[in-house]
């Protein structure tokens, strides 16, 4: 099975291409391609299929490294819009559809090196159901309490086509990111579990993020954790529209223009290594990478 690994500011990818052979994938070989030490390696596995139709380019799901699908993801949106610029030199906009809709994906400046992309995301939703709180659906889904070791913490809740909570902290490195980030994931307050993000208002324009992955754990980066902060730091009056999102792996740029309006986010992407992965069997542990 051919492929190739991309990444996004650290939050990294294996891509397969539908388009030139037959992928079959399963839970189980998602596990193990996305194992550090028996597979290739990565946060997700996106495949990239056909389009079935004229309104739009590709077809893109994704795998977390945990084998669960993931609706949404921003950053492996980049990897796989380069990706696609690369396969074809002349087409810069991609029309990709993903479990959360169409997404738009515009290769600003593309080189071996590094590729520049923006992504009009979907339109965030704000309200409890959006975000798997099954009580008071319709309510806003903000000043949500959750105690952690005798802390309060109060969360704003964003859908970006898959479940974000945002807390806004006063020292966001000082954070237990690996402790508290999978007991707010699995709460029972959020019925498919959530994305946990820990963000600090570092001046008018600049939020510093960490984050901790539903189905994956923390990561370097996440490019719909980052727009959920951007949203939630508007829906909290903390920042105006816009602001670069300053994360372990790096930097976005981030842009909510307010209530019904999509997010846009850009950023970079690279291509790391690409080869055939041939431990594809259901209970096979091994895998060679040529």
């Amino acid at each position: 099975m051919q492929f190739t690994k991309w990444h996004g500011l650290g939050n990294d990818f294996v891509l397969l291409d539908g388009l030139i052979e037959e992928v079959v994938i399963t839970p189980s070989l998602a596990r193990q391609l996305c194992d550090r030490k028996r597979g290739i390696g990565a946060d997700g596995v996106a495949i990239i299929l056909p389009p079935e139709n004229s309104h739009y380019d590709l077809e893109m799901r994704i795998y977390n490294a945990n084998g669960t699908i993931a609706e949404m993801c921003g950053n492996v949106t980049r990897c796989v819009a380069a990706y696609a610029t690369q396969q074809q030199p002349d087409k810069k906009h991609w029309r990709i559809l993903t479990v959360a809709g169409v997404m738009q994906a515009d290769v600003i400046d593309h080189t071996p090196q590094e590729s520049e992309v923006t992504v009009i995301m979907s339109v965030p939703k704000l309200r409890r159901g959006d975000i798997g709180i099954t009580a008071d659906k319709e309510q806003p889904a903000q000043n949500i309490q959750i105690n952690l070791d005798g802390k309060a913490l109060t969360f704003t809740g964003v859908s970006m086509g898959n479940p974000h909570v945002v807390t806004f902290v006063d020292d966001v490195d000082t954070v237990p990111v690996g402790d508290w980030g999978p007991r707010v994931e699995t709460n029972p307050l959020f019925s498919e579990k959530t994305n946990v993000e820990f963000a600090q208002i570092l001046s008018p324009n600049e939020i510093r993020m960490r984050v901790w992955e539903r189905g994956v754990g923390i990561t370097e980066a996440c490019g719909t954790g980052s727009c959920a902060a951007l949203v939630a730091a508007v829906a909290n009056q903390l920042i105006k529209d816009t602001a670069t999102l300053i994360l372990d792996g790096g930097r976005l740029q981030i842009t909510w223009p307010g209530v019904g309006k999509p997010v846009q986010m850009t950023g970079p992407v690279v291509e790391v290594f690409s080869g055939e992965y041939k431990g594809i069997g259901e209970n096979d542990d091994k895998c060679t990478i040529n």
